[in-house]
């Protein structure tokens, strides 16, 4: 009998970030727990990582080549797959140029090779049309950049030095759960714990304090608790005007409105700011966490930096148990290997066109759209955009519609469903690699437990098959760890080698207490006040549709049995009865763009203004929350402006 214990990482798109500890039994997985080395993931997984190895080794993965025949597929060799694939990529490329292509990859896996080796094929194929903007972070990390210069975060043992923690759009006991004990323990030592979001979820039923602000109303919430700390102030203190650009102008837009305005236009009340103030500036020092519900509004990127002005005029930021909390995007490996790859492919006479850049959240309006040249192809990877684009069906529609589409996946997905060739991926349990952290400042190894199933390859393996196809010679070729290591310079000036990585997680050096020298990443290293603000209409019909994240799933990856559910809508009392329905009752739930049939359920926690839509099923997208949501973007990143749909409820014939 052989056992081996195989440190790794979860790779998905997760702040967490979780080391792994996988016990390998004669070439079987006996365990897959959590690796006690990385002190935020700690000894425990969430819920999705508990039921990995089910996903792995799951009836309906996807292990081996599948090509379009008809409304079906037909599985196919690596080498027919691939051969199919190079004349498509190379015929599109001499009729209509590399930008004819659409390259479109996101973030189902964040490890570095993954995110590399793509970038790597599509510079020595001369380039592609790429997407930019998201349907996730955008707008509040393009809020954070311009405000602050960098994106960064306080070590999760800071929460301890806090007197208050407020949690602003974000529910980390689904989204984050390993921040979870470093707030309860800061609440041990004696913090207060508020959240503000319009639904009640599973954070707010753990904080001191719910706040639930009109969806949406955000931004004048931050500007009603900032005029009271103004009026506590003597004075602004110096450090707000000689850290901060444009304290007169934002001084101001909060003259702009009066107190009772402003109550009404977040649907607060009075108290609620004074509370919010007191947390702010009375009781400091008041750590923020931010999150998605800031920035999925067209004025997602001013609510955030309307927060991001609210926290720094009340002294929260550079100093220990503070801090604007939202995302690690200090990138900790070397980008040198770009450069070197695109004189690689000049020297081959490679012309290289630069990229052209369409908005992902407008996705199907944008490849519809394209002129000179049209997209006639498309590549996606770790990516199920038919299922997390809104609009979904109008996506699925214009894919179908091209002369031609690769999807890689692990599973039938509603995204895969409209390709023309599938090529089966590989999970982190079968892939070498190594990953950083958005949530926390571990870098981690990757090290495969098992073989790939059946034949999935990486998507480093099959860009490197492809490019060898495509007669790109040994240019993409080398070992996983050979590539890693082309990229490992930043981290060896910080005496972090490549081999302790691939022992287990190693932390890297970080400031703990971001700003805290007074110096800010922006030009003038000075923190930027917003100094306007054109808030959003308070009178829309309908109920505004905010989508309800659960334990078990993450994006579109859902276990098969979860897909299988009707989703449940939970609706006010007063709604109920207003409609006339029954708890448990079908109903539909309808945008302007499709209608989601739905269970109904009676929630008084959920605010008469809204529609919560849980789980928003997207295994197959029959019944995803996405053909529900109009495209739209936010002012900033952009992102998509996911929380703008409005709803109406109707009884299920």
């Amino acid at each position: 009998m052989t056992e081996a214990s195989i440190p790794t990482s979860c790779t998905r798109d997760c702040p967490c970030g979780c080391s792994i500890l996988v016990t390998v039994r004669n070439g079987e997985i006996v365990s897959h727990r959590a690796d006690p080395r990385n002190t935020y993931t700690r000894n425990f997984l969430c819920k999705k990582g508990i039921q990995y190895v089910k996903r792995v080794f799951s009836p309906e993965r996807l292990l081996t080549p599948l090509k379009r025949r008809g409304n079906s597929f037909e599985p196919i060799s690596w080498d027919d797959a691939l051969d199919i694939v190079a004349e498509k990529l190379t015929s599109t490329r001499l009729e209509s140029g590399p930008l004819s292509t659409l390259w479109a990859q996101y973030s189902g896996s964040l490890s570095l090779l993954n995110l590399f080796m793509p970038r790597f094929f599509w510079i020595h194929m001369g380039g592609s049309t790429v997407t930019t903007g998201g349907v996730s972070i955008d707008a509040l990390q393009a809020a954070q950049e311009h405000d602050f210069g960098a994106c960064l975060l306080h070590d999760p043992e800071d929460l301890l030095n806090a007197r208050n923690i407020v949690i602003w759009g974000k529910n980390p006991a689904v989204t984050n759960v390993h921040l979870i004990p470093f707030i309860q323990e800061a609440r041990r030592n004696g913090a207060r714990l508020t959240v503000i979001d319009p639904r009640y979820s599973e954070t707010a039923r753990l904080a001191d304090r719910h706040i639930a602000p009109r969806p949406g109303g955000d931004g004048y919430l931050a500007l009603a608790v900032a005029r009271e700390i103004r009026r506590r102030m003597e004075d602004p203190p110096k450090r707000i005007r000689d850290a901060g650009a444009g304290w007169s102008e934002y001084s101001a837009l909060l003259d702009r409105y009066d107190d009772n305005d402003l109550f009404s236009r977040a649907d607060v009340s009075r108290e609620e700011v004074l509370y919010l103030a007191s947390s702010y500036w009375d009781d400091r020092p008041c750590s923020t966490y931010m999150g998605l519900g800031l920035n999925w509004w067209k004025q997602g990127g001013a609510h955030c930096r309307l927060v991001h002005s609210l926290i720094f005029m009340s002294g929260n930021i550079g100093v220990p148990g503070g801090g604007a909390n939202f995302f690690n995007r200090e990138f900790p490996f070397s980008t040198q290997p770009f450069r070197e790859e695109m004189t690689k492919a000049k020297a081959r006479g490679v012309p290289l066109v630069k990229p052209r850049r369409i908005l992902l959240p407008l996705l199907a309006r944008e490849i519809e759209q394209a002129e000179e040249p049209p997209v006639r192809m498309a590549w996606i990877s770790m990516f199920n955009p038919v299922a997390t684009v809104p609009d979904s069906n109008h996506l699925s529609k214009v894919l179908r519609s091209l002369d031609f589409v690769v999807v890689t996946e692990q599973y039938m997905t509603a995204t895969a469903a409209c390709a023309d060739v599938i090529l089966p991926a590989t999970t982190y349990l079968e892939e070498d690699d190594v990953i950083g952290g958005h949530g926390h400042s571990f870098v981690r190894p990757v090290n495969a437990a098992i073989p790939p199933r059946g034949q999935a390859r990486s998507n480093f393996r099959i860009f490197q098959d492809l490019a060898r196809k495509m007669g790109f010679g040994d240019s993409l070729a080398g070992s996983p760890w050979d590539w890693v290591a082309r990229t490992w310079s930043p981290l060896s000036e910080q005496g972090i080698t490549l081999d302790q990585v691939k022992r287990g997680p190693v932390k890297r050096i970080q400031p703990s207490i971001p700003y805290g020298d007074g110096a800010f990443r922006t030009p003038d290293t000075r923190f930027r006040f917003i100094t306007d603000y054109e808030g959003r209409s308070q009178n829309h019909p309908g109920l505004c549709l905010l989508m309800v994240k659960i334990r078990s799933f993450l994006n579109s990856q859902l276990p098969t049995d979860e897909a299988r559910r009707f989703p449940t809508v939970h609706l006010n009392p007063a709604v109920m009865e207003r409609l006339g329905l029954a708890d448990r009752e079908q109903v539909w739930v309808r945008s302007p763009l499709d209608q989601v049939e739905a269970v109904v359920s009676s929630s008084p926690r959920t605010r008469p203004d809204v529609a919560e839509l849980s789980p928003s099923m997207w295994a197959d997208d029959g019944r995803g929350i996405n053909r529900l949501r109009v495209a739209s973007i936010s002012d900033l990143g952009p992102t998509a402006a996911l929380n703008e749909t409005r709803v109406t409820i109707h009884k299920s014939p």
